[in-house]
């Protein structure tokens, strides 16, 4: 898990805990499957990641997993 708690890693995690409307929806989904995906993880990984990992707390947690599924909801349609 080469790519897992990287520095690019946890910038991602941050920018969406706390500030998704920062990123493109293709830079969600592309950290998604970088971080995650290509490793044969799953969304409840980062939910798990942000939650005993960060101190970002559930509030952030939630808006971090609504966008993340949201976004790769809309993603696969195009």
């Amino acid at each position: 898990m080469k790519n897992r708690y990287s520095e690019l890693h946890k910038v991602w995690l941050f920018d969406l805990a706390h500030d998704p409307k920062k990123m493109s929806e293709m830079q969600i989904v592309q950290g998604f499957i970088k971080f995650y995906a290509l490793e044969g993880l799953t969304l409840e990984n980062v939910q798990q990641d942000i939650v005993f990992h960060t101190a970002y707390g559930i509030e952030n947690c939630t808006t971090a997993m609504k966008w993340l599924k949201e976004s790769s909801e809309r993603f696969a349609l195009k």
